[in-house]
C-alpha cells in the first residue's frame, strides 16, 4: 500500500468513526495485510495526537498539557476497567 492508499484508507476509517460506524470502519480494515493495518494505526494515532495538542494549544495549553489529559484518560480508563 502506498502513502497515498493508505492516507485514502485513514481518512474512510475516521469518518466512519465520525459517522458512528465501527463495523464499517473495520470492513475496511479486514482486506490489507497487517504492514498495512499498522500503518494506518500509526496514522491515527499521529491524527490524534495532532488534535489533542491542538485543542491543548487553543485553550492556551500545550504539548505538555495534551500529555497530561491523555494520560489522565488512561488511568480512568484502567481503573474503570479494574472496576469491573
Amino acid at each position: 500500500m502506498d502513502a497515498f492508499e493508505c492516507d485514502r484508507t485513514t481518512m474512510a476509517i475516521v469518518a466512519a468513526a465520525l459517522a458512528d460506524d465501527g463495523e464499517g470502519a473495520a470492513a475496511l480494515l479486514e482486506p490489507l495485510e497487517t504492514r498495512d493495518v499498522c500503518r494506518v494505526a500509526v496514522r491515527l494515532a499521529a491524527m490524534a495526537a495532532h488534535a489533542l495538542v491542538a485543542v491543548a494549544e487553543e485553550g492556551g495549553g500545550g504539548r505538555e498539557e495534551a500529555l497530561a489529559h491523555w494520560q489522565a484518560c488512561i488511568i480512568a480508563h484502567e481503573s474503570r476497567r479494574d472496576e469491573e
